[in-house]
C-alpha cells in the first residue's frame, strides 16, 4: 500500500509538469498494487480525460493549419482512448459521427447532460457517483472551489510513539482521514499524547510539533510536506477572488493593493485600474482577515457637509459743518495804489476834472486818493485791488488799507453708505479628504513689459548718417520700423478661498482644518501695478456635529476729523460754531461662522478584525 502510495504521488506530480504518459503509467502501478483503492481509479480517467483533451486541441489546429490528414490521425488516438467521449465524436468527421450507434450517442449526451453546471472538468465526482463508468470530459471546466475535508466529529485521545508517519497516519485514521507523504518529509522519532482532542486541535498540536504543513487531496485525504515557503507555494492551494471597488481611484485601489502586499503577504495581487477591481490569489485562511480588513477600509470612511457664512459690513460716513471764513489777509500802501491807478488813466482823470464829477467836484489839486476813488465809484475803473479792500489804518503817506482773498461760505453736508455682503459656502467633503472652494475673478496683473524691434537702436543713431541719409530712416524703412510690446502677465484669485479638511472622530466630533483667503483690490497701485488687500485664516479646531462656531471677528474703525479756522482764535470756547469742521467715519467688520454636519458616519467598527500571527522563534 505504501509502494501504491508513492506511486501515486509521484504520478499526481507528473500529471502537474503535463506528463500524461508518464502519470497514466504511475497510476496504472499504482492501482496494480491495490486495486481496491477507488482514487487511483479516479486518478487514471483524470489523465486519460486531459490525454483525450489535448489530442482534440492538437486535432483542431492541425485542422486551422490545413493538415486534415494529421487532424483524422489525432482524433484517431483519442477515439481509442475513449471512443464514447462526446467532444471526441462531436470533432471526428461526418461519417464516423453518423456510423456511431444510436446508444452511443444517447449515452453521451445523458453523462453530458448529468454534469452540473460551473464543475471542474476532472471527471472526479462523476466516476465516484458511477465508479464502473470511465469520467467523461467537459468542454468549457469552471474554476473549482476550495477542496475542504470531512473528518468525523468525535474526540479522539493518544498515547502513541514511534515514527512520525506512523504517528500521524494513526491519528488521521482515527478520524477517517488517509494521510499521503511527500518526499520532503524528514523522517524522526516523535511522542504524541492528548486526550479528548477534536481533529483540528490534534492536527494543529502534530503539526506544529514536526513543523508539517497539511494540504487536502479531497474530502478524506491529506498530503503531508515539510512546512517550508517552496513547498507553501508549490503545494498549498489557493483561491481567487475579485475585489470590486466602484468609484475608487486609481490611487486608492493602489494602496489597498500595498496593504494586501505588506500585512498578509500576499504577493499575487493584480491591480485592474480600468476595471476598478483588484484580484488576489491567497490561500482560504488569508482571505476571511483579509476581506473583513479591506471591508472596514473601504466602508469605514464618512462624508461631513462644512457649512460656512461670512458677513462683512462696511460702513463710511463723511459730515461737513460750519462756515469757510477768509484765513489769509493782505495790505499796501493807498497813496502809491491811488497813483499807479490815476497815472494809469489820465484821460479819464481829465475828462472827470472837466465835467466836475464828484461832490465837490475834482479838480486839479485834489489828491491822488480822492480821484482815485472818485473813478472806481463811478464805474469807469475797475481796481480789483481796492475793490477787495475792507479796511485801511494811517493817514497820508503812510495810510494802509487791508484786502481779504477768500470767500466766506456756509457749509451742512452727510455723505454716508452702507454695504453688507453675506457668503454662505457648502461643502461635501469626504472623511480625511482635502476640498478647496474658489469664487471670484482671476484678475491680469502686468508685472513687466518686453519690447521687441529696432526703436532702441534707431534711437541711439539718431544722429548719425550715412551718404547724408539718416541711419534711424534707414532702419526704419527695412525693419519696417514697428516694434511690439510684450507684457509678463500673471492671474490673482480675487475673492474667496476656503480650504477645508475635516475627520470624523470616534466620539462623533468633528476636526476641521480650515484655511480662508479673502483678496481684493485696495484701489492704489505701486509703479503702476494694482494693490491687493489680503486677510488669510488658517485654523485646526474640534466642533460638534451641528454645532456652530465663530472662527473669525474682525472690527476696523478709522476715524479723521479736520477744522478750517483762525489759528488761536478758533480755539477759544464761543469762536468755534461759524468755523468748518469735516469728519469722516470707516468702519468694517468681517464675521465668519462654521456649522460642520456629519452626512455619513463612518463604520461603527471601532477596531478592524483581530488577526493571528505565527511569528518563529529565534534561532
Amino acid at each position: 500500500m505504501r509502494d501504491a502510495e508513492s506511486a501515486y504521488l509521484a504520478g499526481a506530480k507528473k500529471l502537474q509538469r503535463d506528463d500524461l504518459d508518464g502519470a497514466e503509467r504511475d497510476f496504472l502501478h499504482a492501482i496494480t498494487l491495490d486495486p481496491a483503492n477507488r482514487d487511483y481509479a479516479i486518478a487514471i480517467s483524470v489523465a486519460r480525460q486531459h490525454r483525450v483533451t489535448e489530442l482534440v486541441q492538437q486535432a483542431g489546429k492541425a485542422r486551422l493549419a490545413g493538415d486534415p490528414g494529421r487532424a483524422e490521425t489525432l482524433l484517431a488516438a483519442a477515439r481509442a482512448i475513449d471512443p464514447q467521449n462526446p467532444i471526441v465524436i462531436e470533432h471526428s468527421a461526418p461519417a464516423l459521427r453518423n456510423s456511431a450507434s444510436p446508444a452511443q450517442l444517447e449515452d453521451a449526451a445523458s453523462r453530458q447532460a448529468a454534469t452540473p453546471a460551473g464543475k471542474a472538468g476532472d471527471g472526479a465526482g462523476n466516476a465516484l457517483a458511477n465508479p464502473s463508468r470511465e469520467p467523461w470530459y467537459i468542454q468549457a471546466p469552471a474554476l473549482a472551489g476550495a477542496l475542504r475535508l470531512a473528518p468525523s466529529q468525535a474526540a479522539e485521545s493518544f498515547h502513541l510513539h514511534g515514527t512520525f508517519e506512523d504517528v500521524l497516519r494513526d491519528v488521521t485514521s482515527a478520524f477517517g482521514i488517509r494521510a499521503v507523504f511527500d518526499e520532503s518529509v524528514e523522517r524522526k522519532n516523535v511522542r504524541f499524547d492528548l486526550d479528548n482532542a477534536h481533529y483540528r486541535q490534534a492536527m494543529a498540536v502534530l503539526l506544529n510539533m514536526t513543523h508539517v504543513l497539511a494540504v487536502p487531496l479531497d474530502e478524506s485525504s491529506v498530503l503531508i510536506a515539510r512546512d517550508s515557503p517552496e513547498n507553501r507555494q508549490r503545494l498549498v492551494r489557493q483561491l481567487e477572488e475579485t475585489i470590486y471597488l466602484p468609484g475608487a481611484t486609481t490611487e486608492q485601489i493602489n494602496e489597498l493593493a500595498n496593504v494586501v502586499r505588506t500585512v498578509f503577504d500576499v504577493q499575487q495581487a493584480t491591480v485592474q485600474t480600468g476595471l476598478g477591481s483588484l484580484v488576489v490569489r491567497a490561500p482560504e485562511e488569508v482571505l476571511a482577515p483579509m476581506n473583513r480588513t479591506l471591508e472596514d477600509l473601504i466602508d469605514g470612511s464618512g462624508e461631513v457637509m462644512v457649512e460656512v457664512k461670512m458677513y462683512e459690513v462696511d460702513t463710511t460716513g463723511t459730515r461737513n459743518i460750519g462756515a469757510t471764513i477768509p484765513t489769509q489777509a493782505g495790505i499796501y500802501n493807498l497813496d502809491q495804489a491811488a497813483t499807479a491807478l490815476v497815472n494809469a488813466n489820465q484821460a479819464l482823470v481829465q475828462q472827470a476834472i472837466a465835467q466836475g464829477l464828484g461832490n465837490p467836484p475834482l479838480t486839479a489839486s485834489s489828491s491822488n486818493l480822492v480821484i482815485a476813488g472818485e473813478l472806481i465809484a463811478s464805474g469807469l475803473v475797475q481796481s480789483s485791488l481796492l475793490s477787495s479792500t475792507i479796511g485801511g489804518f494811517g493817514n497820508g503817506t503812510t495810510a494802509t488799507g487791508i484786502t481779504e482773498t477768500g470767500t466766506v461760505a456756509f457749509n451742512l453736508g452727510l455723505n454716508s453708505s452702507d454695504t453688507r455682503a453675506l457668503d454662505d459656502v457648502q461643502m461635501r467633503v469626504g472623511d480625511r479628504q482635502p476640498a478647496t472652494f474658489r469664487e471670484g475673478t482671476r484678475y491680469p496683473i502686468t508685472t513687466s513689459t518686453y519690447t521687441t524691434g529696432l526703436s532702441t537702436a534707431a534711437s541711439a543713431l539718431s544722429n548719425a548718417s550715412i551718404n547724408g541719409v539718416s541711419v534711424a530712416s534707414l532702419l526704419s524703412q527695412f525693419a519696417g520700423g514697428s516694434s511690439t510690446t510684450i507684457p509678463q502677465v500673471t492671474y490673482e484669485d480675487l475673492g474667496v478661498t476656503l480650504k477645508a479638511t475635516p475627520a470624523i472622530q470616534k466620539t462623533g466630533r468633528i476636526n476641521l482644518l480650515l484655511d480662508l483667503k479673502i483678496d481684493a483690490l485696495a484701489g492704489g497701485s505701486a509703479n503702476g501695478i494694482p494693490v491687493l488687500q489680503s486677510r488669510q485664516f488658517s485654523s485646526d479646531i474640534t466642533v460638534a456635529d451641528g454645532e456652530s462656531v465663530l472662527m473669525v471677528s474682525n472690527v476696523t474703525r478709522n476715524e479723521s476729523a479736520a477744522m478750517t479756522g483762525i489759528p488761536g482764535l478758533s480755539e477759544l470756547p464761543g469762536f468755534q460754531m461759524p468755523l468748518d469742521q469735516s469728519a469722516e467715519k470707516d468702519t468694517s467688520q468681517l464675521v465668519v461662522l462654521v456649522t460642520p454636519h456629519v452626512v455619513r458616519r463612518r463604520s461603527d467598527l471601532v477596531a478592524g478584525p483581530r488577526i493571528a500571527m505565527r511569528i518563529p522563534p529565534a534561532n
